[in-house]
C-alpha cells in the first residue's frame, strides 16, 4: 500500500510503499534510516543462527534410529530455516505491542490481551506512562532529511516535564549501536523540518520478546548526540560506496 506524506509546508511529498519498505519522491528512491544502518555488520547474528540450526537438527535425529535420504534432506532442510522461524516468532510479539503502543498513543484505547507476555510488556510500559507523567504529542511521524536525503518513520515524540524528546520502541534483546545511530538520524531530520522545536535528547524503549521486560536508554549528552549522526552519515556513505562498487563493470581492455 502507497501513503502519500506531505512534509515541509507542502514542498514535499514522501511517498511510501509498505510493500518492500520503500519511500520515493518525485520518483527517485530515497534510502530509509534502517536501509542505511543495514551496512553494519552483526556477527553475533551469525552464531545465533547456527546454534538455532544445530538446535534444530539435534531435536529432529533421535539416538539409535536410522534416516532415508529424504527424511536427512528434510531435516536438513528444517534446519537452514529455523533462525527464520525464530524471528518470526519473536517478531509476532514485538509486532504486536509495538501496534498497541502506536494505538494507546493514537487515542484508540486498545484492549488489554490475553496473552500474559503481551500484558507483562504492555503494563510496564504503561507503568512508565503513569509514573513519568508521559505527554504524547505525535506517533508514526515521517521524517525527511532534504540535506542529507534519507526518510524514515519515527515513532514517538512526546514531553516529559517540560521537556520534549523524540522516542523510537525496540522490541529486541538489548540495545545496540545502530539504534542510537537511528533516533540520531530521526531526530536530526524533524529538527530539520521544524527547526523551532527544541529537544533535549532520545529514548529508546526496549520491550523484551520473551519475557514483556522493560528497558528504557535516555541519550541528553548533545555532543554524543553530534557523534552518533555523524556515524549515521558515514554508513550512509558507505552504502553509497558499497552500491557503485556493486554496479561496477570493468572497462575493456
Amino acid at each position: 500500500m502507497k501513503t502519500k506524506n506531505v512534509l515541509y509546508d507542502g514542498e514535499i511529498e514522501l511517498v511510501f510503499n509498505s510493500f518492500g519498505h520503500k519511500y520515493t519522491l518525485n520518483g527517485r528512491v530515497i534510502p530509509s534510516v534502517t536501509k542505511v544502518l543495514s551496512v553494519i555488520s552483526k556477527p553475533a547474528l551469525i552464531g545465533w543462527a547456527a546454534r538455532t540450526a544445530i538446535a534444530h537438527v539435534a531435536e529432529a535425529i533421535e539416538p539409535g534410529e536410522s534416516y532415508d535420504e529424504l527424511q536427512l534432506q528434510a531435516i536438513f532442510e528444517g534446519g537452514k530455516k529455523a533462525h527464520w522461524q525464530k524471528k518470526v516468532d519473536a517478531g509476532n510479539i514485538g509486532t504486536f505491542v509495538h501496534d498497541w503502543i502506536e494505538k494507546y498513543i493514537s487515542g484508540d484505547n486498545p484492549g488489554m490481551p490475553v496473552n500474559e507476555d503481551l500484558q507483562e510488556a504492555i503494563n510496564n510500559f504503561l507503568a512508565w506512562v503513569k509514573e513519568h507523567k508521559v505527554k504524547f504529542l505525535l506517533t508514526e511521524q515521517p521524517v525527511y532529511s532534504r540535506e542529507h536525503e534519507y526518510a524514515g518513520i519515527l515513532d514517538f515524540v512526546c514531553v516529559i516535564g517540560k521537556e520534549m524528546f523524540i522516542g523510537d520502541i525496540k522490541t529486541s534483546s538489548g540495545i545496540y549501536p545502530e539504534h542510537l545511530m537511528q533516533t540520531a538520524a530521526y531526530r536530526h531530520a524533524r529538527q530539520e523540518e521544524y527547526p523551532k522545536e527544541k529537544y533535549a535528547g532520545q529514548l529508546i524503549l526496549r520491550i523484551g520478546k520473551k519475557d514483556g521486560s522493560f528497558e528504557l536508554v535516555v541519550i541528553r549528552d548533545n555532543k554524543l548526540y553530534t557523534e552518533m549522526f555523524e556515524s549515521f552519515l558515514a554508513a550512509q556513505k558507505l552504502q553509497k560506496t558499497l552500491k557503485v562498487l556493486g554496479d561496477y563493470k570493468s572497462d575493456k581492455w
